[in-house]
């Protein structure tokens, strides 16, 4: 299989950039490459694996990887995640949960590839430790493209806790891959999850698998693309048998390699996965190399403009001072794009606030609800699994729109750049609750319970105090005759005690299974409270660099072309067109620049292109 090269000719434009930019003095635009460079250089691509309990999601990442790293039996199942990526020599290691009130975080720790699989179906790594992920490295000709494959738990189904958790990492993956067997059609489960997984990550694709299992396959594969069709999806079923992969590998059969649908599979990912992302990352590359490519034409168009035509040299200088003082008025700590920030953040921290608040109110009002129409004690483990489900989905709907709101602030912070700068390019870090909900899955929900014995003892206690009181009359009246009647009096006292005794009991469940509950969601509000707290913070904070380094960026452009505008009036004619000379070479090798980078990336703006044109 052919291996491509992770875009070679954007590293090669963003290469010739930096040199342009260390060529004229410009570091600040060479800190800009250094981070597109670096980003080209470690391409990677998340692909969620995703799937209901034993559909085959580890068998297809292991046909895949080209390596047995996922455990595959019919009696163990993955219970933690799996990071599987390119590595030169096959590695391994284990990442931890924080332990403890204080949160410390053991240190990953290497392991041997044999002991993975105990690994991955357990929760720990032998010694109690709590693990969190596990992180493969494999020298695979697919992963060598930067794809990298995540198989994650499917114990409970897409609509458990942990498919909440699947739900919760969708917005840092570049694609998900459901995984679906050929037994039987789509359930709904599944449908409802590509529903909740197209809002947060588009790309999608369908993988039909033990297709050598099920004769019938291509019926049920069609009963799903139906059900695509139907629910407004554009994703390819794709067909696939690991199985039948490994024994055609093994027996060195290409016609049922070809068969199995693996070699289909693993093309479909590098065309519309792989080279979509490089092609996303070398635009990326681009935009950077055009703007950079304008900051560095700006000094030599405008100088130009003031040599050609003098008549226009004092209205030049004006309007690059003019561009200079806006361009100084971004820098500041007054600066309109720093009050959106602060206080979109602000705003945004209140909002996130109040609906988290008021999704935890409606949780409690349900969970009393369906306490008060049961018997706490006999359904306490039912109540605890919706109750962890709930919470897990209310979790993962905050940090969503956290995310959609977070991506609609830095718009508006951007706006305020439109004037000066076509592109800013945003690149955020998008909040994920996968930590949250991890701390959760392990969180016990316990309630007191009251033992048999108490009740009854209770209704001892009643029966007794009824036997005596009735004994005692009958003495008084001298009516020993009621002696019988006194113990029925006694038995249906009992009785009654008994059933007092139930009653107060399921109503004491109830109360006690209330503060458990909202013990339980007072827990989960603190932890989400300071993550979201925490998250808006690192946002601000990266906002404000980001748009800082382009307000430094337009403040010295402008800067060097008012410089060279008026250090072209003080020129005498005898030195004019050299200048004019040597700075048409400048300029058509600038533009060279921005040609390339626009040769990288077609469908971006002619704006940039074309700047020049009329220079």
């Amino acid at each position: 299989m052919e291996v491509p090269e992770p875009t070679p000719d954007a590293q090669a434009v963003v290469d010739l950039g930096l040199k342009a930019a260390a060529a004229y003095g410009r570091d600040d635009l060479a800190r800009r490459l250094d981070v597109a460079r670096e980003r080209l250089g470690h391409p990677e691509v998340r692909l969620l694996v995703v799937g209901e309990f034993k559909q085959g999601k580890s068998s297809l990442v292991n046909a895949l990887a080209g390596h047995d790293v996922c455990p595959v039996d019919d009696d163990i199942a993955t219970s933690v995640p799996t990071y599987v990526r390119f590595a030169p020599e096959a590695s391994a290691r284990v990442v931890f949960e924080p332990e403890g009130d204080d949160g410390g975080v053991r240190e990953p720790e290497h392991v041997d590839l044999d002991r993975l699989g105990a690994i991955v179906a357990g929760t720990s790594d032998g010694d109690g430790a709590p693990v969190a992920r596990v992180e493969v490295g494999l020298p695979g000709d697919l992963l060598r493209t930067g794809l990298v494959l995540v198989d994650t738990p499917g114990v409970g189904g897409l609509g458990s806790k942990h498919g909440a958790i699947t739900v919760g990492v969708l917005p840092t993956a570049d694609a998900v891959m459901l995984v679906s067997d050929a037994s039987q059609e789509y359930s709904k489960p599944e449908v409802d999850f590509l529903e909740q997984a197209r809002a947060m990550c588009p790309n999608l694709i369908s993988v039909l698998t033990k297709t050598d299992l099920y004769p019938e396959w291509r019926k049920v594969a069609d009963l799903d693309r139906g059900h695509l069709a139907a629910h407004g999806f554009d994703v390819e079923v794709l067909p696939a048998s690991a199985e039948l992969y490994a024994l055609a590998l093994a027996d060195d059969d290409p016609e049922d390699t070809q068969f199995s649908g693996i070699p289909a599979l693993t093309g479909h990912l590098q065309r519309e996965l792989v080279a979509r992302s490089q092609r996303l990352s070398a635009r990326a590359a681009a935009s950077d190399v055009i703007a950079v490519a304008d900051h560095l034409e700006a000094a030599f168009a405008s100088e130009r403009v003031a040599l050609t035509d003098p008549e226009q040299a004092e209205e030049l200088v004006n309007r690059l001072t003019a561009a200079r003082d806006q361009a100084e008025a971004l820098r500041g700590q007054a600066a309109g794009w720093q009050q959106t920030l602060s206080d979109g953040v602000a705003d945004l921290n209140a909002d996130v606030d109040h609906d988290f608040r008021a999704r935890m109110r409606d949780v409690l009002r349900d969970a009393e609800v369906a306490l008060n129409e049961c018997d706490p004690g006999e359904v306490w483990d039912e109540f605890t699994t919706w109750l962890e489900q709930r919470m897990s989905s209310e979790v993962v709907e905050t940090y969503s729109a956290l995310t959609r709101r977070t991506e609609e602030l830095a718009g508006r912070v951007a706006e305020h750049f439109a004037e000066v700068e076509a592109d800013v390019s945003l690149r955020l870090e998008v909040a994920s609750p996968m930590h949250v909900l991890e701390a959760l899955t392990s969180h016990q929900i316990e309630m007191a319970r009251e033992g048999i014995g108490s009740g009854v003892m209770n209704a001892l206690r009643g029966s007794y105090g009824g036997v005596l009181m009735f004994s005692a009359i009958s003495r008084m009246v001298g009516l020993a005759a009621l002696g019988p009647v006194v113990g029925v009096i006694g038995l249906l006292m009992g009785r009654k005690a008994m059933r007092d005794e139930k009653d107060r009991q399921v109503a004491r469940r109830r109360q006690d299974g209330m503060t458990a509950a909202r013990r339980y969601v007072d827990d989960v509000s603190f932890v989400v409270g300071k993550e979201v707290r925490d998250s808006l913070r690192l946002t601000q904070r990266e906002l404000r660099q980001l748009f800082s380094d382009r307000a430094g960026e337009l403040h010295r452009s402008a800067a060097e072309a008012l410089q060279a505008a008026q250090r072209s009036l003080a020129l005498v004619d005898a030195g004019r067109e050299d200048r004019i000379e040597a700075i048409d070479l400048e300029l058509r090798r600038i533009r060279g620049l921005r040609e390339r980078a626009r040769a990288l990336a077609p469908d971006l703006d002619r704006r940039a292109a074309d700047a020049g044109a009329g220079s």
